[in-house]
């Protein structure tokens, strides 16, 4: 298997456009007040028309990046489709607001627009009863859940435009055609469900949001919605399916950081991460029983701070949830209402 390699070896510029190949370009958009430095869009060029996907965040100045780009880059050129690739604030933010401007359509899979559909109009003013619970079993800290309990929650809605026009689904195996080259839809999970990707044998690209990023793996958080989910298992079989067909000629676009070569390797290398540190917890619950906050330096072998936390409080129930479902641990309540897991017993 080639090595990974990088497209463009400097970081880049937000708010720029970056040349793939012809007709298909990158271009990060900044994430006020979110996690990564950017979030990467993209632009396919569709004869007199043009194509994005993805859409950043509808936060800060994002709405006036993207008008003053399409102004200067495509200035008679008209915005025909919307592809998100799954339900993220900061992918699918700004579809509404494009779609109305620009008198388009947005293109994604049904889950992920009936997920950002329901979360935009589940509004709290203070932590819900239910989320207080799925922390306080995942065994957060009383220092933390005092303060996330004062402090009002990020919604859904906070970072994401009206979605007011429908869509346009699409579905595992769709063909969507693009300026005559053929793309696959393949959905992937675990980061999200029915995440799409988008695949063209003819570019030898892969738009592939999330779900295969070069340097970091993507958070596979479990959530009070569905605080039951096994989403490292969903990953882990959607990265073995992704591996059948992919190659070392592809080059990933990937929702965050730069776009890269060496596919196989990276699917192979993101398979092996969470099978690495689902032994580790298995290992470490040998010693006795714990919480899934308690298996932090475990699953992530360094210390989580405090911007961290959220996420790897998710993803950690993320982990336990798979080895109770595949039946490697038990899970039991602790006098103060946390889940502690532990090794079953032969």
């Amino acid at each position: 298997m080639k090595k990974i390699e990088f497209v463009f070896q400097e970081n880049p510029e937000t708010g720029k456009l970056y040349e793939i190949t012809e007709g298909v370009f990158w271009f990060p958009m900044p994430l006020p007040m979110m996690g990564p430095d950017y979030v990467n869009c993209y632009i396919l060029e569709d004869g007199q028309e043009i194509a994005l996907v993805d859409t950043g965040v509808n936060m800060g100045d994002c709405k006036s990046i993207w008008e003053n780009m399409l102004l200067r880059n495509f200035p008679n050129k008209k915005v025909s489709k919307i592809f998100v690739t799954h339900h993220h604030p900061d992918h699918i933010g700004l579809a509404g607001w494009l779609c109305e401007k620009y008198s388009t359509e947005m293109i994604c899979s049904r889950t992920a627009y009936l997920m950002a559909k329901m979360l935009s109009l589940d509004v709290h003013e203070k932590v819900s009863s239910s989320t207080e619970l799925f922390w306080r079993q995942a065994g957060m800290s009383r220092e933390m859940l005092e303060e996330k309990l004062k402090a009002r929650p990020f919604n859904f809605g906070d970072g994401v435009s009206p979605l007011d026009k429908g869509y346009i689904r699409v579905s595992e195996n769709e063909m969507t055609t693009i300026n005559g080259v053929n793309w696959t839809v393949r959905m992937g999970n675990g980061h999200a469900p029915e995440h799409a990707t988008f695949w063209s044998n003819e570019l030898n690209l892969v738009l592939a949001g999330d779900q295969v990023l070069a340097g970091i793996s993507s958070n596979l958080g479990v959530y009070p919605m569905e605080p039951n989910a096994d989403t490292v298992g969903d990953w882990i079989i959607s990265c073995e399916k992704f591996l059948e067909v992919a190659s070392d000629a592809h080059i990933v676009l990937p929702g965050h950081g730069r776009p890269f070569s060496g596919l196989p390797q990276r699917l192979v290398q993101l398979i092996e991460n969470h099978k690495s540190a689902l032994k580790r917890i298995k290992e470490d619950l040998k010693a006795g029983p714990k919480t899934a906050v308690e298996l932090f330096k475990t699953i992530f072998k360094r210390d989580i701070n405090k911007r961290e936390y959220m996420l790897a409080l998710h993803e950690a129930v993320g982990h336990v949830n798979h080895l109770c479902k595949t039946g490697l641990v038990n899970r039991n309540i602790r006098q103060d209402g946390a889940y502690i897991y532990e090794i079953k017993s032969n």
